[in-house]
């Protein structure tokens, strides 16, 4: 009879953390772009449709030009490292390329301006907090409170902490709806005049 295999089933523990808000598109772009300047960064660019492929964004050329060539793009990943190219599949991306802080593109549609969200699942402790040192940075700077709305139910909830960008925040101030990831609640801001 055949013996098992020794197989190596160590999977290192990952930590995350999830900071959802309202972004401007254009915003996001250039926040993705001043890190990589700022930190030495690596960058990659995903689209999701009409078929799932990333790249990276090659040296010298521009985020937003990068962007234009690969459109539509989904998603923006940053790494201290070169990315490994081949996935398939966006969450093969993210195995291939552990380590990675991740910015979803909404795009602004005739609806409004969907939420979108900064994200990280690393192994390495130290890493995951020097990124969050450097989004924490960028986030306490951001609009900050929001009320939600069912439009089915008329249900109210206040969200002290949802934070929106100066984008967004004009965005909403000329009558932009301002949406949950999903579903169907909208978002007043807190602060709007």
């Amino acid at each position: 009879m055949p013996q098992p295999r020794d197989v190596n089933l160590f999977v290192p523990e990952m930590t995350s953390f999830l900071l959802p808000f309202h972004g401007e598109r254009a915003e996001l772009i250039a926040l993705a772009q001043r890190w990589a300047a700022e930190h030495g960064v690596f960058l990659a660019v995903e689209r999701f449709y009409p078929r799932y492929a990333a790249g990276p964004v090659p040296d010298g050329l521009s985020l937003a030009a990068a962007i234009e060539e690969f459109d539509p793009v989904r998603r923006l990943c940053l790494r201290k490292r070169e990315f490994e190219l081949g996935a398939v599949t966006p969450s093969e991306f993210l195995n291939r390329n552990p380590e990675s802080l991740v910015i979803i593109l909404e795009p602004l549609t005739d609806d409004g301006l969907r939420s979108t969200a900064i994200s990280a699942r690393m192994a390495d402790l130290d890493e995951l907090r020097w990124w969050i040192a450097i989004v924490r940075e960028e986030y306490e700077r951001m609009h900050v409170g929001a009320w939600s709305t069912d439009p089915e139910t008329a249900r109210r909830m206040h969200v002290p902490d949802h934070r929106h960008t100066q984008g967004a925040h004009e965005l909403a101030a000329n009558g932009v709806a301002m949406l949950a990831a999903a579903g169907s609640a909208v978002l007043e801001f807190d602060d709007l005049d």
